[in-house]
């Protein structure tokens, strides 16, 4: 784990901790833990046909961000929107996190077809 944000809108997103509505987060932490949540895709068989979407799957997102983010926009986005932004890119693929007795049980439902 790295001890600092390097990214752009990570930098940015970090800034919204100081927000009274966001007393106690802690960014970097988060990311420490997606992290390891991420790193479970595609054991057990499960997703291992995708291409990898570990933490530098995150951060190749967040560099194209950077890029596809006019610094015009850039410099009107709040903290608190880059840390919406920042944590929608950290949090899109925790789906993909699925255990084998979910896998097995993927086609029972509750639900009337």
């Amino acid at each position: 784990m790295n001890d600092k944000l390097k990214n752009y809108a990570e930098i940015e997103a970090e800034k919204a901790e100081n927000l009274s509505f966001c007393r106690g987060l802690k960014l970097l932490h988060i990311r420490s833990q997606v992290e390891e949540i991420l790193n479970q895709i595609g054991r057990g068989g499960i997703f291992e046909e995708y291409t990898i979407h570990n933490i530098s799957h995150v951060d190749e997102m967040l560099r194209i961000i950077e890029w596809l983010v006019p610094d015009e926009t850039k410099k009107e986005m709040t903290s608190a929107e880059w840390l919406m932004l920042t944590l929608a890119v950290y949090f899109h693929d925790l789906g993909m996190v699925v255990t084998r007795g979910e896998y097995s049980n993927r086609g029972k439902t509750a639900f009337k077809l």
